[in-house]
Formats: structure tokens, sequence, C-alpha cells
């Protein structure tokens, strides 16, 4: 009986201690505090002449961002500011052994330091939390903020640029004989940084300065030495830019026939104005120096002007003719013998036939208004009248005859001398010649015909509370808040802590727990009163905040009421919006899931004195909206325990991880899908006939629009340069893709437009694309017309080379334009043959007499040998003509091999690419 006497008494003296505790720490406050011995607008100065010593050091938590065009950087700091306050010290023994404080920041007296270059009007700190005393009177007050600072950007260099920012930190109102700023560390602390990104951190000096031209203020500067990352430019608008910049040398490869040299030039210099607009947008609009990427572009943008001007010039000058243009001796000279030497540059050796018979240029000098018909009307032009009489010829009836009947071996059914022969197998074939290209442009127009076809088929294809309480409410009101001091921690005990219960729900709201033993009562005495509920700001509340804060609002807002219940348990539950930091991996994007954090503890009280419990595992989402551009696939809840470099104590802190998935469908349809096609359309440059002149054109406009695409990606992801985006990887791929299918089609279409004159096809060429290379791909080149026996052969005959009479010049053999009779001579021997039935048309001939070809030949007047001599020279230029054609086929065959080639490459290469790429999320997904 004695000893549960004992123990019940033991009990009621321990929480008559505990009760003690408390009311020694509410007293102690109340001490301090007191309006007749603190006045926290007053110096904490012995006397006028003391100076007040501040140690100040800097964390930096993170560099949120540079933005360099506004030439303002973002970061998070905690500003450490230690200083001692005589009037706020105090013997631990006169208070229960308290020796340390946690008092409103607000409550005491503060040195006003400022950001001298701010660059937002927020000059001092983002949130007012509470300082630490010690019973010594030392202070230690550590206030975050985000701070937006002037910063100089230096952009000669950009984007490989390293810049040095400064924030500068001072008193307003106090100078340098009241207080006295002193560099705690020689630099600022980066113990609890989170890495950026896009910047590295090379050093973070601080430094004492005083100003010579105002000795009166000190200030404390750091300086921000970073470097930038360039990948995320280099990716995105560097190697765009080479590769845009290349194509501008390929214009000078392109052949001036294919009309598309222009088209090529003027697309380059569009592409490289869009970059250097893009350049101009992020770079601050500054003239003190020009970015090395500017240069760049600048200088190949001169670069692509001058070769607009070169090309036009090229073009100027291989559309000139004789009848436009006369070429100067020099131009020959130099374009044509001098630098083709030095250039390696060799001719091909012209064969066509450029000598024209003297006797044909004679009469054509002494009868240039002669008409074609005219030589059917004079029989001067067809028969020679003294070889005629010599042989007692009727000229008249020889002359009816041949206008009636004038293709003498229908009329008389006998050989002509070789010479006539040559002259009417050139008629014939020019005739051929005539027919084969008619039936060639007929087959054209067929399948022009049925291009149209299948045009016209697609055009036709069709595409609550109550306003009252009652009078028990009011007695419950006054009598709980009679005493009630709300920067007391509500303990009976200090040692114990305050236990609080903590949930964050993606309502947008967070819900607080802990119990106040001062905000208790009984029902029983207030009308059955189990709850009241009181406005926040007057009663304590742990100091919560979200460490990771992007924006400065670390608190949520404290307007909205609290719930009492009579046990004293304290319900708040105030709606926030929070903008956190939030590490962005966009490795996959836009199939990309991200881990955001937010990490909430108690900004001044540590472990000891405040313990956070985790209501439930996980975040609270029964009331959350869903979003229409992300899903959330879990939030987890952790708590840790951590103690961090600036403190000697433990703080914890409740961290929610909140996995969250992209939904993909908006950058499928309006980015993913367009840049699959456009990709896809690089294909069919391949397929595209180097005669229609668009290759080039198809080609750029793809680059063009992948450019835009490019552009797009740039200003939705974060210019991170960690990681390159799936998407970025893909637009860089097939960017890649593309120039080398213009640097492909530019060889293609020179190829294309080759011909004798200025190329000679090697025999490797003709074995490997003519033979192997067309039977490997399945082609079948379609049989030429001589192999058909559709064009007549060609002629070459012995005697060709024999014309000596008519091709050289008049001998001893030949007089007055007459053949001479000797069959010996030299220069005019011919086979000798009989001629039947020719003497019917002359007056002395008999019917079985026989004569010698020559006298047949001997009685054509020199104005007919000019004619048969043209024709011969018609039919033989003809001939050289539909060789270099066939010539040129072969190259044009050469460039469809080559095409067709690089048509199933880029085919395989563009599928296994994009399912590459696009795989690597999916199977990223499963792992998740």
């Amino acid at each position: 009986m004695f000893g549960f006497a004992d123990q019940t008494t033991v009990m009621a003296k321990r929480s008559f201690q505990r009760n003690m505790a408390a009311d020694a720490e509410e007293k102690l406050m109340n001490h301090l505090l007191s309006p007749d011995r603190y006045n926290k607008l007053i110096r904490p100065a012995v006397n006028s002449s003391q100076l007040v010593s501040i140690e100040l050091q800097v964390s930096l938590a993170q560099l949120i961002s540079v933005n360099e065009r506004e030439q303002i950087m973002t970061t998070n700091v905690w500003l450490n500011q230690e200083w001692i306050d005589y009037r706020l010290a105090w013997k631990p023994s006169d208070y229960e052994g308290i020796d340390k404080l946690r008092i409103p920041a607000k409550h005491i007296w503060l040195p006003d330091i400022v950001l001298y270059n701010n660059a937002d009007g927020t000059y001092e700190v983002s949130l007012y939390t509470n300082a630490i005393v010690k019973n010594n009177g030392s202070i230690r007050w550590l206030p975050p903020a985000i701070y937006k600072s002037a910063c100089k950007i230096e952009v000669k260099h950009f984007p490989f640029d390293q810049q040095n920012c400064t924030l500068k930190f001072r008193s307003w109102t106090y100078d340098h004989t009241e207080i006295d700023m002193v560099l705690k560390t020689s630099m600022a602390s980066m113990d609890d940084f989170t890495p950026s990104g896009e910047w590295d951190i090379v050093a973070l000096p601080g430094r004492r300065t005083v100003n010579p031209l105002d000795p009166n203020y000190v200030d404390v500067t750091y300086d921000f030495i970073i470097k930038r990352k360039p990948l995320f430019y280099t990716i995105n608008l560097i190697i765009p830019c080479v590769l845009i910049t290349s194509l501008a040398i390929l214009v000078f490869y392109l052949p001036s026939d294919c009309g598309e040299k222009m088209t090529l030039c003027i697309s380059v210099l569009l592409a490289l104005t869009v970059f250097l607009l893009l350049i101009s947008k992020i770079v601050p609009p500054t003239s003190l120096d020009v970015p090395l990427i500017g240069k760049y572009l600048m200088f190949t943008m001169v670069l692509v002007t001058f070769s607009i001007v070169t090309s036009v010039c090229v073009l100027n000058v291989h559309h000139r003719s004789p009848s436009t243009h006369t070429m100067p001796p020099w131009v020959k000279l130099v374009f044509l013998e001098r630098l083709p030497a030095y250039l390696f540059m060799k001719r091909p050796e012209n064969n066509s036939p450029r000598q024209k018979p003297c006797n044909c240029k004679k009469t054509k000098a002494e009868n240039p208004c002669m008409e074609p018909s005219d030589f059917y009307k004079s029989s001067t032009y067809f028969l020679n009248t003294a070889s005629a009489k010599r042989y007692d010829m009727k000229v008249s009836e020889t002359l009816d005859n041949v206008s009636s009947h004038r293709d003498f071996r229908l009329r008389t059914g006998t050989k002509f001398s070789p010479e006539v022969q040559e002259a009417i197998d050139g008629v014939s074939f020019i005739a051929e010649h005539m027919k084969s290209d008619d039936n060639d442009q007929s087959v054209i127009e067929d399948w022009k015909q049925g291009r149209e076809v299948g045009d016209n088929c697609r055009t036709a294809c069709p595409s609550g509370a109550g306003c009252g309480g009652s009078e028990a409410e009011h007695r419950l009101y006054a009598a709980l808040f009679e005493s009630y001091n709300q920067f007391v921690r509500p303990v009976k005990n200090v040692s114990d802590p305050v236990i609080i219960q903590f949930e964050v729900s993606m309502s947008q709201l967070v819900k607080v727990i802990w119990n106040d033993y001062k905000l208790r009562w009984n029902p029983a005495d207030y009308g059955g009163a189990e709850f009241i509920r009181v406005p926040s700001g007057q009663i304590w509340k742990p100091d919560i905040v979200l460490y990771n804060n992007a924006v400065g609002d670390f608190q949520v807002d404290d307007k909205t009421k609290a719930l009492l219940k009579y046990t004293g348990d304290v319900t708040w539950i105030p709606p926030a919006i929070f903008k956190s930091s939030c590490k962005i991996d966009v490795t996959y994007f836009p199939f990309d899931y991200q881990n955001c954090t937010m990490k909430f503890g108690s900004w001044s009280y540590d472990k000891a004195k405040i313990d956070l419990v985790l209501i439930g595992s996980t975040m609270n989402l029964k009331d959350y909206w869903e979003s229409g551009e992300w899903a959330i696939i879990k939030a987890p809840g952790y708590k840790h325990d951590i103690k961090y470099n600036c403190c000697e104590e433990i703080y914890p802190d409740i961290t929610y991880s909140l996995y969250i998935r992209r939904l993909p469908l908006f950058y499928t349809i309006n980015m993913i899908i367009p840049c699959l096609l456009i990709s896809f359309l690089t294909v069919l440059v391949f397929y595209l006939p180097s005669d229609c002149g668009e290759k080039v054109t198809l080609c750029i406009s793809v680059l063009l629009s992948l450019t835009v695409f490019l552009l797009v990606i740039t200003e939705t992801i974060p210019s991170t340069s960690l990681v390159i985006p799936l998407i970025g990887e893909y637009l860089l791929f097939t960017m890649i893709f593309v120039t080398l299918s213009i640097v492909i089609t530019v060889f293609v279409l020179n190829v294309h437009y080759r011909t004798p004159k200025t190329h000679t096809m090697p025999v490797w060429v003709r074995t490997i694309f003519l033979n192997l290379l067309p039977r490997i791909m399945f082609m079948t080149r379609p049989a030429s017309d001589e192999e058909n026996n559709q064009k007549p052969k060609p002629l070459f005959t012995s005697e060709f080379s024999n014309l000596n009479c008519i091709n050289g010049s008049e001998t001893k053999c030949c007089k007055d334009g007459f053949v001479c009779q000797d069959t010996a001579c030299s220069c005019c021997q011919y086979q000798h043959t009989k001629i039947s039935d020719f003497s019917s048309n002359l007056t002395r001939s008999s019917s079985s007499e026989s004569v010698d070809p020559m006298y047949s030949f001997s009685v054509l007047s020199p104005e007919m040998r000019d004619a048969i001599e043209s024709v011969k020279y018609i039919a033989e230029n003809m001939k050289m003509q539909n060789e270099a054609k066939e010539i040129q086929d072969d190259w044009k065959y050469v460039a469809m091999v080559i095409d067709r080639i690089f048509l199933w490459v880029f085919i395989l290469v563009c599928i296994l690419g994009t399912a590459g790429l696009f795989l690597q999320p999916l199977m990223a997904g499963d792992e998740m």
C-alpha cells in the first residue's frame, strides 16, 4: 500500500518538473522579449561606439537558371548570419537548464543585410525563419532565399563560355562604424548543392570589399564562377549549322544543267537565317561583343551569299551562245588551257566532224539567198552541161527525166558511184533517225499520259461553418487563449519533442497534426463542445517548409483556421501550390518517366525539438484531379534524419517521391509523326528522276522542315547538357541522314549530266555500274534500238576516204571541174561497174553499151557534189550525236544505279534507325 503511494508521488513529482520546465521556457521567452528590457529596433551595442560584427556565409543550394538575354542569375541560397546580442543572454540555471531558445526572427533585432545587385526588387530573404539564440547571447539566423541577381554575361565564346556572376551583400543603413561584415569562410558552401544540368560550378570565392569611393560602407561579395555545359547547344545548334553550311560547298559540284544551283544556295541561306534568329533570342542584345556561334553563322552567310553571286556568274557563262556572246581569246587561254592544267582537269577529245567541204562553202558564198527548191528548177546545179555535150547528151531531156524521177536508182535500177550511194544512204539514215526519235517521243507521251491518268485518279479520291457560436464556445476560446504564447513549443518538458503527423494530399492540401497540451479542456465545462476552430495565426505552428522550393514561397498560406480538439490535438490543413525544383531526365522525351521529390521539414527545430511522423506510406491521391499531360505512377513517402554541415543537430524531413509518366499523345501527334513522315520523304529523293529538276529541292525542303522541328524541341525541353533527348537524337540522326542524301544527290546529278565532251567513262565504271550492279539490284535495262535493228547501221565504207576529187583540192588530174578520164589517176580511181538502161535516157547511148561510172558522176555539177557532201556531213554528224547520246545514256544509267543502291540503303537505315531509337523507351518502361 505504501509502495503504491510512493510510486504515485514520484510520477506526480516528474509531471510537476515537466510542467515547471515548460513554464520555464515560456518564462524565459517572456523575460527576454519583454518591452521593458528589449527593443528590436536598437542595435545590440553597449554604447554607440561599439561595433557589431556580423559573420556571413552563403550556402548554395541550387543554381536555378541563368537568363542570358535578360542577364539575370537565379539561385537558391541559404544566408547564414551570426552575431551577438548581449540583451538576449541568460543563465541556464535560472530556467531549468535551458541553454538554447528559438525565437521568431521578426521579434528580435536583425541586420538589414540585402542583396545589393538585385534584379527583381526582392532585396530581402524569402522567409523569416526562427533564429537560434544561445544563453551567451550568440544568434544564428539561417534564412533561405531565392535571389535574382544581375549578371553581366560575356557572350564572346558562347556556347563554350565561362561566366562570373556576383552576389553582393551589404547593410542598407548601417555603415562600417556600426556594423562590420566578416566572411566566415573564404568560399561559399556547396555541401547541400543540387547539380545543374546546364552549368558547372568552377569556384565560389568570397571577399570583403571596401569601396574607395564610399569608404563608409563595406560589403561581402561572392563570385559565382560558372562554366556552361555545351552539349545541348552542340547537338541542337552547332552540328546542324555545320551540316547546313557544308551544303554550300556542294553548289559548285552541282551541274548547271540540273537547274537547282540557286535553289540549293538560297535554301542554305534561309536555314542559316533561322539559326541566326534563334541565336539572337538566346544571347543578350549587347553590342560589346559578338558571340562565337554568331560569328560563325555570319561568316557562313557571307560565304553562302558569295556562292550565290558566283553561281549566278557561272550560270550566266553556262547559258551563253555564239548568237549572244563572243568568247575572247584570253578566256580561251585562261579557262580552256591554263586553269584546267592547274586543276588537274582533262577535257575529252572532240571527234565531231567540224570541217565542211570547200566547194560547199564556196557555193554558199556565191549564192547566199538560194532556196532548197531552186535545186530542182535549175539544171546547172545537177548536171554539168559541158560534160553532157562531150558525150552528146541532150540536156533538156535529161533534165526532164531528172525532174520527174529524182531518184536515179529507182529510175534506172543501176548502182551509182560510191559518193552518190553514200549520200543516198545518209539521207536514209537521217530519215530513220527522225522516225526513231518520233517513236521515242511517242513512248514518252504514253508515260506522261499514264501520269496524268494517275493524277486524275488521285484527284477523284477523297482524300463550411456557421456565422455564430454558442456562449460556451466563447467562454472556451477566452479561457484557452487567456495566457497562451504562440511562440513557445507546446510541450510540458523542454526535453520532449513535439510529435508532428504529416501528410500531403494531391488535392493541393497539406495535412499537419500535433498535440498542444495548453489547448485542452473538459467538454462538460463548455456545454459539451469537443471541437473549436481558431485562426492559425494565434496558435503555435511548426515551421515546416518545402526545402527544394524554386520560387521563394517556402511556407504555406496561414490564413486558414486550425481545428482544435478537447484532447489538445490540433489539425491544420492549409492549401498550398508548391513549385519545387525537379531534376528532369529528358533521355526518352516524350516517352519519359520522371522522379520529382518534395522535401518537407522544420527549418529551425531539430529532431530533439520536433519529430515528424509520416501518415501512411504514400501520398493521398483520393481527391487527385487527373492531369492531361502527366500520369502519377506512384507517390511513396519516406522519412529521413539528416545532419547538415551547417549545423550540429540532426534534422528530420519527410520526402515524397512522385513517379510520373508523361502522356505522349500530344507530342506523338504534333511532333513525332510529322518528323517520321518528313524523314521518310528523304528516301523518295533516290526514286525521283534526275531529269525532273527537283531532287535537291526535295532534300532541302525536308532539311528545313526538320530544322523547324529541332527549334521547337529546343524550346520545349530544358537546356540540359547531361543527356540528349530521344527526339533530339532522332532529329539529329535524320538531319545527318538528309545532309548525306543531299551530298549523294549532288553527286548523282553530276554523274547524270556528264557528256563525252566533259568526261570519259572509265572501264571500271562501265563494268561495275552497267554490268555487275544492275544484276545484283535486279535492274533490267531496255535493249538498245541498234540491237533491235530499229535504227540504221552506221555507214562507214572504205570508199568514203577516197573522195579526193570532192573533199580535196583540185589536182592536175582534174581540170575545169571535170573528172579525168584516165583510170590510172591516183585521185579518181573507182570501181568500174556496168550501168544498164542508163543510155536510154541519153541521146547517144545504146541499150547494150556500157558506161564507166565516172562518166555518170562527171555529169554532176560542183553544186551537186556540194549537196552530196553536205548530206554526208549531216549523216556523219548525226552518227556522232548518236554515239554521244549513247554515252550520255550510259552516264544516266550509272546515276540511276547509284540512286537505286542508296534507295535500298536509306530505306534499311531509316527503318532500323527509327526502330532502334523508339524501342528504347519501351524497354526502359518495362524495367520500371
